[in-house]
């Protein structure tokens, strides 16, 4: 007796349906694999090229803005001045009088406020020349002035000592 051929037959007709199965999700896996690699190709060249468009933007921004804070840096003017007297106390001067000269040799600076610093700093022998040739009357007290410091920028300060008194 002979072994009936339909049982192997199954066995055959389903392991040639599981290759041939196989071999289609196979397929079937690399082609939607293989789109949305394009799909992810794409995207990255478009980012890649937006990025490389705007970082050229940037450089370019950061050149104009540096010239133009070296042109700002040229241009700064001067916007408040600050006086401070040194030796008050050795004269036994009060604060109201020293408040009173200060805002006196900040009168005579005034001219200077809205000046270039650069302009105001190459004159700055004669700016020493304004306070120290006046005398500063307060009462009945004459005051001469000694620059001792000058620093200049947006805030020009000056330091100053009483040089004699009468």
């Amino acid at each position: 007796m002979r072994v009936p051929s339909s049982l192997s037959n199954r066995w055959k007709l389903f392991l040639g349906g599981a290759a041939v199965g196989g071999i289609l999700s196979w397929i079937i896996f690399l082609y939607i694999y293989g789109v949305f690699q394009e799909v992810q190709t794409k995207t990255l060249e478009q980012q890649e090229a937006k990025i490389k468009k705007l970082t050229d933007d940037l450089h370019v921004i950061i050149e104009d803005q540096n010239k133009e804070n070296e042109k700002n840096k040229k241009m700064l003017t001067i916007q408040e001045i600050e006086i401070e007297i040194v030796n008050h106390d050795k004269y036994n001067v009060d604060s109201l009088t020293v408040e009173a000269l200060k805002t006196s040799i900040r009168d005579d600076l005034r001219h200077l406020l809205t000046q270039n610093v650069q302009s105001v700093a190459n004159n700055k022998e004669l700016l020493k020349k304004v306070i120290e040739n006046k005398v500063y009357k307060y009462y009945d007290r004459v005051y001469r002035f000694e620059i001792e410091t000058v620093s200049f920028d947006t805030t020009l300060e000056i330091s100053v000592k009483i040089k004699q008194e009468r």
